[in-house]
């Protein structure tokens, strides 16, 4: 397997859990692989994995008063990170590699050897590259059933939210304007300005505008172009009337790549 482009970090394990927030969320990407001096492969930390870590410790300490950002920002990424829930050996392809992602329901799939060093990776993105040049609509792969994101709530409280609903990203219509907030600039906010007042901000504050194509005439390599140009790694899909029908992210274009759509 030969990858052109790496869609993942690879970090220390002694990488503190701040320079994980900046690394990743500069490159809007939202696995790292946590490796040994050797190469061995110890363990896999995403953006949740993350955003887990401070929700736990602002649940500890129940007032926004009484957080430890020292403790939520300078922990080690080995700490909080997570096994491999599933790793490959040897030569897999494209399709065998997305069909597993896509049954395991997965963004991140290690490729170690036998000794368990990690070779390389198959990420969501990696697919976004694959389809740049399918013309189907994109409608067909995208997801209809948007969430929208309350602009006023304060950031802590919308990270929780995305937590438990499992998103990684809420849009957000702000004065007739679609906008786009993400885990990675919640976090990458409270690593920014670690301080009481950055967890009540207003989610409106930390989002930025939506990247939007036309329902009816989006083709997939038109949404796989946008996904791989912006962080968010989200676009909506607006009607004639300049309403959010859909939503279009990474995974959705793995499903893409597989044919796995509803047209």
């Amino acid at each position: 397997m030969a990858l052109a482009l790496r869609f993942y970090e690879t970090l220390d394990p002694t990488t503190t859990i701040a320079k994980a927030i900046r690394l990743m969320g500069t490159r809007g990407i939202s696995h790292a692989a946590i490796v040994e001096d050797d190469g061995l492969l110890v363990g896999i930390v995403s953006v949740k994995d993350l955003a887990r870590h401070v929700l736990e410790l602002f649940e500890e300490a129940g007032t926004v008063e009484r957080f430890d950002f020292r403790a939520a920002l300078e922990t080690s990424v080995h700490e909080i990170a997570s096994r491999p829930p599933y790793v490959i050996r040897g030569e897999v392809g494209l399709n065998e590699a997305a069909e597993i992602m896509l049954r395991r329901g997965i963004g991140f799939l290690p490729v170690v050897d036998e000794a368990g060093r990690l070779v390389s990776a198959y990420t969501e993105l990696d697919y976004a590259v694959s389809t740049m040049g399918r013309a189907e609509p994109a409608r067909c792969y995208a997801t209809h059933s948007i969430v929208m994101g309350d602009p006023s709530e304060p950031l802590i409280e919308a990270l929780g939210y995305m937590y438990e609903k499992g998103f990684r990203r809420l849009p957000l219509s702000i004065d007739g304007e679609y906008y786009m907030a993400t885990m990675s600039s919640i976090l990458m906010a409270i690593a920014r300005k670690p301080v009481e007042e950055t967890l009540l901000e207003p989610l409106a504050s930390h989002s930025t505008p939506a990247p939007v194509l036309e329902y009816e005439q989006a083709l997939v390599s038109d949404a796989a172009e946008v996904i791989l140009a912006v962080n968010e790694r989200a676009l909506l899909l607006l009607d004639e009337e300049r309403l959010a029908r859909a939503i279009v992210t990474e995974r959705d274009l793995l499903r893409a790549y597989l044919g796995r759509g509803e047209c």
